[in-house]
């Protein structure tokens, strides 16, 4: 490591200085793609599907109806009350649609300013990391990587998830550095934030927080991991009381885990073509929309995927490894590809951000070897890749549940990109200086 590389590690966390500038900068270039991509490629959100569900849970929601099941309103007229997603992402569009962004384009525009804010903490993540060139490189990939502003142009809830496991992974490195019972509480907050925007950000409690708190000093390490966990359940447990009231069961964050389960566990998700996907209506049928108690219908399609599963056991490492590979690129992409157009990603575009994390996944190999030589802090960062791994497990293969591991790809990137740039010029120097 160079005497400039570790000042500029010393100085990650410090005052911004010219940094700031050059990191608005970027973060404009990223508005500006986010934007483009909303108004002139205008990708296609369906009309029934997560996307338009979201949109219409908003709509309600600015409208004082609650969080009610968005297609029994539009399809049946009844008002019937819902926790199948977490609330955090309609919350967010709710509250667009009552400042007047009322339509698809503008809530998606709406995404994009959230999108480019990604950039920025991508940015900081990378500068905390390895210092300001890792930063500035780090938030230019995120700016022009599909695979992160795809979501924003299709009203996905992974463009607040990732910003939010991005900040928590930033928190956590703030943590590291000073073990204060404050930043701790933060970090505990960002990921309680980001359960509520995708239920299984609740693994990095195991995986990042606690683990970090009890690296700290010994007569720390208890309160430390207290307060994280404290803060972390402080965030998420409203929901579950409303959930409870509502439902008179124990909703953690949202009744959608048994439809998953259902989708993801049968003869066509375990065999063929389709193995490690989820189906619907092949699989999960869907609620009967007459006469139904959500929380108990999504038990019953909770049993119904776990039943299948217990039934099927010696087929499950089989299907868990497709799931796998379909989660980071690497099983029958063309077809992954067609698959994840469904949700309203053109085809094209997800081939390009495809191939641009194929090209980004060895950097990224490199940077966390880096990384380990430095004996720098690492670990964080690859535990989103174990996250989104244990979430692929459990449920079915598709790129979109690889969002939380991208600041950590891209970061990671980075790291090798600067290192071998710079090992570039000073080559170039050193035959320059020989020639001379």
């Amino acid at each position: 490591m160079t005497e400039q590389d570790t000042s500029e590690v010393t100085e990650g966390g410090g005052r911004l200085g010219a940094f700031g500038p050059r990191l608005a900068l970027v973060a404009l270039v990223a508005l500006a793609v986010r934007v483009v991509f909303v108004l002139v490629v205008d990708p296609e959100v369906p009309a029934v599907g997560d996307a338009s569900a979201y949109y219409l849970l908003g709509s309600n929601l600015a409208d004082g109806l609650g969080y009610i099941r968005p297609f029994d309103l539009t399809i049946l007229g009844e008002v019937r009350p819902t926790a199948e997603y977490p609330p955090l992402h309609p919350l967010l569009l709710a509250i667009a649609s009552s400042l007047g962004a009322t339509g698809l384009v503008a809530q998606r525009l709406v995404l994009s300013v959230v999108g480019t804010a990604v950039v920025v903490v991508v940015g900081l993540l990378g500068r905390r990391v390895g210092g300001e060139t890792v930063g500035l490189v780090a938030a230019a990939l995120a700016a022009i990587y599909p695979m992160l502003f795809q979501s924003d142009a299709t009203l996905m809830a992974e463009t607040l998830y990732v910003l939010l496991v991005a900040a928590a992974l930033l928190a956590a490195y703030r943590a590291a550095e000073a073990s204060t019972a404050g930043r701790f509480a933060a970090l505990g907050a960002l990921v309680g934030l980001a359960a509520l925007a995708r239920a299984e950000a609740l693994l990095l409690v195991p995986l990042v927080a606690v683990p970090l708190a009890l690296t700290r000093p010994a007569g720390r390490r208890l309160l430390l991991a207290s307060v994280t966990v404290v803060a972390t359940v402080a965030v998420v447990v409203p929901w579950t009381v409303r959930n409870a009231a509502t439902f008179g069961a124990f909703v953690p964050v949202a009744n959608n885990v048994g439809t998953v389960l259902d989708g993801a566990n049968c003869d066509q998700t375990y065999g063929g073509a389709q193995k490690g996907l989820w189906l619907f209506p092949d699989c999960f049928e869907g609620f009967d929309l007459t006469d139904v108690d959500e929380a108990e219908a999504a038990a019953s399609h909770r049993d119904d995927g776990l039943d299948y599963a217990r039934d099927h056991l010696g087929d499950l490492p089989d299907v868990v490894t497709v799931r796998w590979l379909r989660t980071w690129g690497l099983y029958e992409p063309t077809a992954q590809i067609a698959y994840e157009s469904l949700e309203g990603r053109p085809v094209r575009w997800q081939t390009l951000g495809t191939r641009m994390y194929w090209v980004l996944l060895p950097f990224a190999v490199a940077g966390a070897v880096l990384l380990r030589r430095r004996r720098q802090l690492l670990w964080p960062l690859l535990m989103t890749g174990v996250m989104v791994s244990v979430t692929a497990a459990v449920t079915y293969g598709q790129q979109r549940f690889r969002i939380a591991a991208e600041p950590a790809i891209l970061t990671l990137a980075a790291v090798a990109l600067v290192a071998a740039w710079t090992s570039v010029k000073a080559r170039l120097r050193a035959r320059l200086g020989a020639d001379g």
